[in-house]
């Protein structure tokens, strides 16, 4: 297992954020986004939604949150050597 996939694994996300997540990673349009942006400003953003969700925050966006969550996904799959690189 990757060094990203091991941190998915982690993190404590409600069921149907995840579950959104994982349908999403399957489109291509995760694949895209996961190779536009590196893995440690994808997990910093995670984080910030997660904190923002967690608060109660009017600015939440879930439909941004599992866009974000499936992008980390697609890269913990289809490029786990550019993931672990990117977390280092």
């Amino acid at each position: 297992m990757s060094d990203l996939a091991e941190v998915l694994a982690r993190l404590h996300r409600p069921a149907l954020l995840v579950r959104a997540a994982q349908i999403a990673a399957a489109a291509p349009c995760a694949a895209r986004r996961a190779q536009r942006r590196p893995v440690t400003r994808l997990l910093a953003e995670e984080a910030a939604l997660n904190a923002t969700r967690l608060d109660g925050g009017p600015g939440y966006s879930p439909r941004r949150h599992v866009q974000v969550m499936s992008a980390l996904m697609s890269a913990a799959v289809r490029s786990p050597d550019r993931a672990t690189r990117d977390l280092r």
